[in-house]
This record gives C-alpha cells, structure tokens and sequence, in this order.
C-alpha cells in the first residue's frame, strides 16, 4: 500500500475501478454505473435490507 495516509483508498481504488469497468462491459453507460454508485452509497447502511 501507499504511504500517502490514505490506506483503505488505496484498497478500495483498484475494487471500484474494476466494479466500473464490469459495469461497462455489461453494456451499462460508465455515468450511469457512477451514478447508481454513489446512489447505493448515499442510501446508507439504513436503507439496507440486511442491516434491519
């Protein structure tokens, strides 16, 4: 990992960026697989089926 302070972003980096591009490869526009992202990210653990 990077000594840059950012630890978990330098796991989670790489993850995301393949979540994207099989997202792509799917046949779904990359703004749309962003969006749904960080649509699912603003919900909240809360909003998760499994967390209630």
């Amino acid at each position: 990992m990077a000594d840059d302070g950012y630890p978990a972003e330098d796991y989670l980096r790489p993850k995301l960026q393949d979540l994207i591009s099989d997202g792509v490869r799917a046949g779904f526009p990359q703004d749309e697989v962003i969006a749904v992202l960080i649509s699912l990210l603003d919900e909240g653990p809360e909003e998760d089926g499994e967390m209630r």
